[in-house]
Formats: C-alpha cells, structure tokens, sequence
C-alpha cells in the first residue's frame, strides 16, 4: 500500500495534504502536536507530539513510532511540513527560547524523520521526501532571519542527499504564500516587519488556497517531473490539467 508520513497535519497546509493523500486512496501517518479533525478512515494513523522537542522525537522515533506503518509499504512518502516562522522579529529582539524551538522544528525534525525513513524503510521500498520550504530560504526578508535561515538549510539539505544516490527521490519544494491560520497570526503581529507587505497581499487576494496548492503538489509528487531539481517552487512548476 502507498504511504504517506506527513508532519504538521491538524492545520493548513499539512490538513490539506493530508485529506488529498487520504482521498488518493493512501494510508497517512499525521504527526503534530494536536489531532487532526479529518474525516474517519481506517487508513488514517496519528500521533500527538510537539516536534519542536528533537531529543523526545529521536527517542521516539528509535522506539518504533512509526515502524509498524511502514513495514508493509509498497511505496514510501515523507512530507515535513510542520514548522514555524517565529520569532518574526529583528535580530536582537528574536528571544532565545524561540529560536531553539524554530531550529528545532523547522530543520532538526525533517532532519531526523528524513534520515529515519531512509534507513528504517523496507528492502526494496522507494522513497521520496518534500521539505515544505519557502521563498524565504531564498530571498533575504526583514524579521524573518531564521526563518529563512531555517528554510535555507531544508534546501541545501534536499539538495546534497539527492546527489548521494541513496535511492531516494527528494526535493525541498515552496508552496507559495498560503491562506492560512499562521498567515493570519502574522498580519496581527504589530512588531513583524512585514505585516503591511502580508496585509496587502491578503487585501488583494493574493493569498492561495490550501486545498488547491496540496493538489498540486500531490499531482507533482505522483508525477514524472519529481525529483529532476531538489529545489523547487510549486508555482513555477506546469502539471497535467
């Protein structure tokens, strides 16, 4: 059966994926600190944990989280979506708390599901894995230092595993900016440096919707055109109608 471990997935975009896959006729494992609200399914598994505590998941994950789930895979999928833009703030005004738990959520956990998934898949089982990156990573945004320092780190590394020849198929892939409770937490922020440029954007219907962008790049991942660049943008990427 095909798989899909997805992280992140109790709210926007993560939800989203997870429906799509959940439609598709996949078995999904949802990972995030809350359950998902998504309709009954036998192929539906769940795990509530704040992947923002790396050495809690590691444990985990070495206790056999999610060993039974994949062992009879025929197809293999790992999406890291969960993560955070906080603090969206100057650097200096950042608090020390919040950046350990932004590195820990944003890179150390798709880190160590990646590098899991890899090793504990089984014999013979392809795997791809999309990092939910940002156009962040890849353009300099004031109060977002690391955030974008984070989303560049998903980049370099989809971008060195895919040359390892590992037999896995991974891309560090942007989603654009999308309508969805964390783009509203941030327009209310009144010390985030780019609540005007987020506000407009939201003014002019500019924001995409999360259902819409999952099917795209559940179109994508299912395609022929993944993995050929291990940094992608969904915008920019014509698919099949």
């Amino acid at each position: 059966m095909r798989k899909a471990v997805i992280s992140g997935h109790s709210r926007g975009l993560g939800y989203a994926l997870a429906e799509h896959y959940l439609r598709a006729g996949w078995a999904v494992f949802g990972l995030a600190r809350g359950r998902a609200d998504l309709r009954p399914s036998e192929n539906l598994f769940q795990a509530e944990l704040d992947l923002s505590d790396a050495g809690f998941l590691a444990q985990k994950l070495s206790d056999g989280l999610l060993a039974d789930f994949i062992r009879d895979a025929d197809e293999l999928l790992l999406i890291n979506n969960a993560g955070t833009t906080a603090p969206n703030a100057l650097l200096g005004r950042q608090g020390p708390s919040e950046i350990v738990r932004a590195v820990a959520l944003n890179v150390t956990a798709p880190l160590l599901l990646s590098d899991y998934l890899l090793s504990a898949r089984p014999d013979g089982v392809h795997l791809k894995i999309v990092h939910i990156g940002s156009g962040a990573g890849r353009k300099a945004y004031p109060g977002w230092s690391i955030y974008g320092a984070s989303k560049a780190a998903l980049d370099r590394h989809a971008a060195s595993a895919a040359n390892e020849g590992r037999g896995v198929r991974i891309v560090s892939l942007a989603p654009g900016t999308i309508d969805t409770a964390m783009q509203e937490e941030m327009r209310r922020d009144p010390h985030f440096p780019l609540r005007d440029h987020f506000a407009k954007i939201h003014a002019d219907g500019g924001l995409q919707n999360a259902g819409d962008t999952a099917l795209k790049i559940l179109a994508y991942c299912l395609g022929d055109q993944f993995g050929r660049e291990a940094i992608v943008d969904i915008r920019n990427i014509e698919l099949p109608l």
